[in-house]
């Protein structure tokens, strides 16, 4: 069994009752290397006790987050608490951990990538300031073949258009289908289009007409028919997009992004065509597309009319909700909470020379992500929806 003082400590953490000051000692006592075994069996045992479900899973984790609000902010923690010596994150201890960090409010690890090494990841647990601004969501505008628009998120479940021999329906899920009506109707005369829109903060996924199902990114595009009846299944994208496409042997699935067409039968990949990302990036999850003549391979991408090996679990962090920064520059970092938080980024002495590790949910408002990155020395300004980063 654990410790009658470590089993308080845990208690008052369950409870949300737990001050700064035991709440630094919790972690300093899970830190104790020649502990950690039996420190975690036990707290597995104490969670599930307290039928916290979920939480001894990081998938579940999410969700508990935002159920779950801390308590152990003072002015003497300056609402930040940094643990350094806790290396297990990495062990197969992991996922107890997890449960612990996410419990406070705002688990996230990061580090510098130009001092890390696997005696240095961080874990902070940061509470909100009052310069905030919230996370993205489900957002979208729907413009229909004659021009009508349609707010998708304030839209009611149900029929929300008909075009055509077509009913478009708003899912319980919030997803967007396509619907014919009537199996004997012949096909309209007149192919129709549709184009879904995602603004700075927003996120969609929709059904195309084939089964197909697509998620839309933050500040991109897609537009298609509302029926596939030609010889192959065309759309056109603009910003980032991921697919699982329907598999059609009759008929390839073709997708326009900038200056680059992907075809596939059936498959599971992700564009990138953000304009100021420079080069588009087109990385493959399942099966296979071709380029321009170039065959892809599963973990592999395609920039530039090139093949490259890519770690797709980091390119498409973002539709399973999370930030991967591994690898990622300064500026590549503020893209993306620029689109996701609708952001105007700003450099007043120029742009620091960062390069960053690590993982944060994409359900943190800014402030909780900003204090992670602040741990490489780059310090922000928040002004209304203008951040100002320095050095």
């Amino acid at each position: 069994m654990l410790p009658s003082d470590l089993q308080s400590l845990l208690e008052k953490y369950l409870e949300e009752t737990i001050s700064p000051a035991d709440f630094k000692r919790l972690w300093e006592t899970l830190g104790q290397k020649d502990q950690e075994e039996i420190w975690f069996r036990e707290i597995d045992i104490l969670l599930t006790n307290k039928a916290l479900h979920g939480l001894s899973d990081p998938s579940g984790a999410a969700s508990a987050l935002a159920r779950i609000k801390s308590r152990i902010a003072s002015e003497e923690e300056k609402a930040v608490v940094t643990v350094s010596r806790i290396h297990f994150i990495r062990t197969r201890f992991f996922r107890y951990a997890a449960a612990i960090i996410l419990l406070a409010g705002a688990g996230l690890y990061i580090w510098n990538a130009q001092t890390r090494s696997s005696e240095k990841d961080i874990i902070q647990v940061i509470l909100p300031v009052q310069q905030d601004l919230p996370p993205g969501g489900e957002k979208a505008l729907l413009t229909l073949s004659d021009g009508t628009t349609i707010v998708l998120d304030g839209a009611a479940n149900g029929k929300i258009a008909q075009q055509g021999h077509v009913r478009v329906i708003k899912l319980a899920n919030g997803q967007l289908q396509y619907v014919p009506i009537g199996k004997n109707q012949s096909p309209d005369k007149e192919t129709l289009y549709n184009t879904m829109s995602t603004p700075r903060g927003g996120q969609y996924q929709l059904t195309l007409p084939d089964g197909s199902q697509v998620w839309l990114n933050a500040e991109s595009t897609i537009t298609y028919p509302i029926a596939f009846t030609g010889n192959d299944r065309k759309v056109a994208i603009t910003g980032e997009v991921y697919f699982e496409v329907a598999k059609d042997k009759n008929k390839p699935f073709l997708v326009s992004a900038r200056d680059q067409q992907v075809e596939v039968l059936g498959t599971h990949f992700n564009i990138n065509a953000y304009s100021d990302e420079g080069e588009v990036k087109t990385s493959l999850l399942e099966g296979s597309v071709k380029i321009d003549q170039l065959l892809l391979e599963p973990g592999q991408a395609c920039i530039n009319k090139r093949i490259v090996r890519t770690d797709v679990d980091q390119d498409v962090a973002w539709k399973n909700g999370v930030f991967n920064f591994n690898d990622q520059t300064l500026m590549q970092v503020m893209r993306q909470l620029a689109r996701w938080y609708n952001l105007e980024v700003e450099y007043p002495v120029g742009v620091p020379k960062k390069e960053y590790g690590g993982e944060m949910g994409r359900n943190l408002n800014l402030s909780q992500v900003l204090k992670g990155l602040e741990n490489s020395g780059i310090h922000f300004q928040l002004e209304g929806r203008r951040l100002f980063v320095k050095p």
